[in-house]
């Protein structure tokens, strides 16, 4: 993207035609698309040990959290590790490409805890009618 291609905040039509307009082949935003891949395989692999995974997720949301504080950082120095000023002072795109990913990444953990938990209650469910039934077995002997 030249500078001269730049799209403005007021110019948005559209979530694709704001992508068009950033250069993907960036190493800084390269290395972010990675940053999230990790994110999202380290989602599925610890979704079966629920206190790293509390502690992922809380960490996730310390990032969104701050990410006005990295995205006027990121503005004021964005000449040393990109080609084009990405960030404006709305949050739209550090919205996109960091806190929405980061935001689908939490969401796909509150799903895994919201499955576990409905597995967990058929199993005690199943556990307490199993228990019943053998206390009506003794009680009939």
């Amino acid at each position: 993207m030249a500078p001269e291609q730049a799209i403005g905040v007021n110019d948005i039509d559209g979530m694709l035609a704001y992508l068009e307009h950033i250069d993907w082949t960036e190493s800084w935003l390269i290395t972010l698309l990675l940053f999230h891949a990790t994110c999202a395989v380290f989602t599925v692999l610890t979704r079966k040990y629920f206190n790293v995974q509390l502690v992922y997720f809380f960490l996730l949301l310390i990032l969104i959290y701050f990410s006005e504080t990295i995205n006027e950082h990121a503005a004021l120095n964005y000449k040393k590790f990109s080609k084009h000023q990405y960030f404006d002072s709305n949050g739209l795109f550090i919205a996109v490409v960091f806190s929405l990913p980061l935001l689908c990444n939490c969401l796909l953990i509150v799903m895994i805890w919201v499955y576990q938990t409905a597995h967990l209650l058929v199993k005690v469910k199943r556990a307490e009618v199993r228990q019943r039934a053998q206390e009506e077995e003794r009680k009939e002997k």
